[in-house]
This record gives C-alpha cells, structure tokens and sequence, in this order.
C-alpha cells in the first residue's frame, strides 16, 4: 500500500475535531509534515516506524510501495502536531533548580501584579512619544529617566532591548572606527557563544587590549591610549572571579583617567544592582548608584537580572554621553518598546517604596532564610506523604545561586525534595524528571547523585500545589 495522499488524511474524521481552531491551509501544511516524515523515515529504513505504524512492527521497510500503513495512526499524529503548534511556547515553569535567575527559565520572575496593570497599555493606545502637557511630540522613556535619576543619581538614563545591546550603541556612539581599550581580564564570554570582542568589532569600534588576564594597571590604560582612542571600558566579571595573584584599575582610578585625558570611561556592570546585598551575604557585588557616583560617563546593565525586571539594557551616566546614544541612528533598532519600557517603569517603581527586598521576587527568594526553606519542605512532606504513599520523600541540603550571569563564585545556602521510589518500587530519577517536566505546568527540578531533587530556593508557595499535582501523577504510575 503506498503512502496515503494528502487529501484522504486532510478528510480523516480525527482532524474534523481541529475545526475553528486551525485553518485548512494550515491543517493541510501538517498533514504534508507528517507524510514526509514517514516518506523519509521509510526510505531510510528505520525500524521506529512502528510507532507510527503499529502494522509494521519491527519489519524494515525498504520502498513506499509495501507500506502498510495506519491512517488512524497518522491523524493522530497530526492532531498533536496541531495541538503543539496552537499551544503556547513559552509557558510558566516551577524553578526548582535553585537557580534563581535561571536564564533557560527566563531569569528574573516579574513582580505580582504586574501583568495586570500592563493589560490596559497592551490593549490599546498609549503616549509612548507623546508630551500630554503640551500636545507635541515628546521621548518614550521620559518617565523611566526620571525613575532612574531618583534611585541611581545619573543625569540622563535609555533603555535599549538587553545590556548587549547597551555596550553596542555605547561603542557605535562613541567610539565608531576608533579603538575601544579594555583589559584582557575583561574579555568576558556571555550566554549563548556571545563574546566582547565581538560585540565591539560589530559596533564598528576596534579592540584594544591591556594588561595581562590577572593584572591590569591603570598604567597600561594609560599608555595605550592614542589619537585613535574611543572610549575606555571597564567590564565587570559577573560570570566569573579570578582570585590570586592579581590586580586590576579600579573604577576611580580610570574615571580619573578620564579626567586628565578627555576619554569617555564607560562600565559594562552586568547584573545590575541597585541596592546593597550584603543582607543575603552576597557584599560584594557593586551597585549602579555607587558605579554612578564615582563619575563614570555612563554605567549599562541588565533589566532582567538582580534588579529584577524584563529583559531589557539600561544605560545611565552623563547628559553630554547619553546624548551621543540617542541621537545616534543605531539606537532606532536597539531601543525598547512600550510594554519593555511600561514593564521596566513598574519595576523601578517598587524600588522607591524602599523595600525591594520584599517586592522583587529575585531579590525575595534570595533573602529566604534556609531554616524556612526546611520547615516548608518537611511540611510539605508531612501533608502529602499518604497521597505519595508510593514515594519515598526527605529532605537534604543544597547550595542555590542567583544565577543569571552574577556574583560568581556565590551560593546561598538552601533545602531540597528529595523524590524516589519506595523499596520494591523503585524509578529511575531521569525518569521522574521527565514525566515532572511534562506536567501542566512542567517542574523543572535537577538530578545529584542519581536522586530527583526539587530545590525549594525558587519555588514559590503557590507552586506547591503544582509540585503535588505532578508528584501525584509520579505515584500513579509506581
């Protein structure tokens, strides 16, 4: 039997539940995808086929012309194709990786509430370039630049699509076919293969580097710079430390630099904090307000990172500097829009009630004490352990993390789940890691010692019931 036309799939009575939910252009674009699927998958003779085909069973089909093929089979097929792509992508998750700016689960959790308060600009109009007390045009970000003078004391502040793009249009803008100096120690790699030194040359500004990887001098900045000099940039190690036998120009020193020699001195800060963490032991990673005040021309960092918002760049400095960005023609393609910009003005506005440590999730879970991560695991055993009868549920330390790309080298001292089969039941951890993964919504927890282990560091209350709910399915199937 050879394999089935278009159209006999395209009218199986299966597919007619996809009515009003997927059009036929579409539905007929899937059932295309499936029958070359299995046309490939024969002429390459896989013997997984009777997945698709209970009828070929393990047998190596070696033509289309002797498929025997099951159209139930393959409109089932199609209706899940159907269904994942009406589903949405991106879905929430439980964190319980006790990573808490996990960049794979989209880093830093939004404050509650927000959502809501964005829905009215999202459905409608807004006055993202328009001045409401003189009726004329005005620049999106005005409110955001005045948040940012308040908590940061900058002059002038933009917000671009991420912190990337932050060192990009600071380089196009200042530093277009001149050198850009910064210290072999700082050639940092970010997530995703994305290099420094890249992202500079792409900016149109040409590397300079100095010093050595463990100790750069402002001496060496100093001698380096010529009439071809752009722009000097500091960048903060937020993925990594380097300890030892080292040194380096401090911020300073370099802004002094800048003084004596009329070069612009920038800082790639990374995580962005705006407050002190020494209440959560984490003392050591420097601030905007503080980076601002030491005179740096301008200051870029990320949204979406320890301040806790969306993805997005600020930058933040001097007038004179921040002018050059926003005139220049990059900045069009690099700059946020309205729901960026409305979401990151909400997020700053938090800050000013001066307890960000309780309204900014990231900042919230991190200042969780480890003795009430252990009280919530074992309570949550004690209520639920007659409904996981068939899981043997405990409780062990773990070491959780900011995470995101910041305070390198830090942990915070947390509990976690610890979920295995019962003597005589026993499950495989990848197992239950899997089928944990695929529930509604999926918990992603992590896999020690060949233990499933859901780190409460992350999870937030009402995401317990989430947890039982996929625990519950986990102990069905034992």
């Amino acid at each position: 039997m050879e394999i089935p036309q278009v159209d006999r799939l395209l009218n199986h009575e299966k597919l007619k539940s996809l009515a009003g939910e997927i059009s036929q252009q579409a539905l007929a674009h899937l059932v295309r995808q499936e029958l070359n699927e299995l046309r490939m998958s024969i002429q390459n003779g896989d013997l997984h086929q009777a997945d698709k085909c209970p009828e070929a069973d393990n047998k190596k089909i070696s033509s289309e012309k002797n498929f025997d093929g099951n159209l139930d089979k393959l409109a089932e097929n199609v209706v899940k194709r159907a269904h994942q792509l009406t589903s949405p992508g991106i879905k929430r998750v439980v964190n319980g990786t006790g990573v808490i700016l996990n960049t794979n689960l989209g880093r830093a959790p939004l404050p509650f509430g927000i959502g809501s308060r964005i829905q009215s600009i999202a459905g409608g109009y807004t006055n993202l370039e328009l001045d409401l007390e003189t009726g004329k045009r005005g620049e999106r970000g005005t409110k955001l630049e005045q948040l940012c003078r308040v908590l940061t004391n900058c002059q002038k502040a933009i917000v671009v699509n991420n912190n990337a793009s932050s060192v990009m249009l600071a380089v196009a803008a200042l530093a277009g076919g001149k050198e850009v100096i910064v210290s072999r120690g700082e050639l940092i790699e970010i997530g995703g293969s994305f290099r420094l030194p890249d992202v500079i040359q792409s900016a149109g500004g040409l590397l300079k580097e100095v010093g050595t990887t463990n100790r750069t001098r402002v001496a060496d900045y100093k001698k380096a710079i010529t009439a071809k000099t752009g722009m000097i940039l500091k960048c903060h190690r937020s993925n990594f430390a380097i300890s030892g036998f080292t040194e380096e120009a401090s911020v300073k020193e370099l802004v002094d630099l800048g003084k004596e020699t009329g070069i612009a001195i920038l800082e790639d800060l990374g995580s962005g904090a705006l407050v002190p963490l020494k209440s959560i032991g984490l003392e050591d990673e420097p601030t905007v307000p503080e980076r601002i005040a030491l005179g740096l021309d301008a200051c870029m960092f990320s949204c979406d990172k320890i301040l806790g918002g969306p993805q997005a760049g600020i930058i933040a400095g001097q007038k004179e500097t921040l002018e050059k960005m926003r005139k220049h023609p990059i900045y069009r393609a690099l700059r946020a829009d309205k729901l960026t910009i409305a979401f990151v003005e909400e997020v700053l506005s938090l800050y000013l009630s001066g307890d960000p440590f309780q309204k900014i999730p990231a900042l919230a879970l991190a200042s969780v004490s480890e003795k009430k991560i252990k009280e919530r695991i074992e309570s949550f055993i004690k209520a639920h352990s007659e409904a996981l009868a068939n899981l043997e549920l405990s409780v062990c330390q773990s070491q959780a993390a900011m995470g995101g790309g910041t305070v390198p080298g830090k942990t915070l001292p947390s509990f976690a789940l610890v979920v295995e089969g019962k003597p005589g039941k026993p499950v495989k951890a990848k197992s239950i890691a899997e089928t944990i993964r695929h529930a509604d919504p999926p918990i992603i927890g992590i896999i020690n010692d060949e233990k499933l282990m859901i780190d409460f560091r992350a999870v937030f209350q009402d995401d317990e019931k989430d947890v039982l709910k996929a625990l519950e399915n986990v102990n069905s199937m034992l």
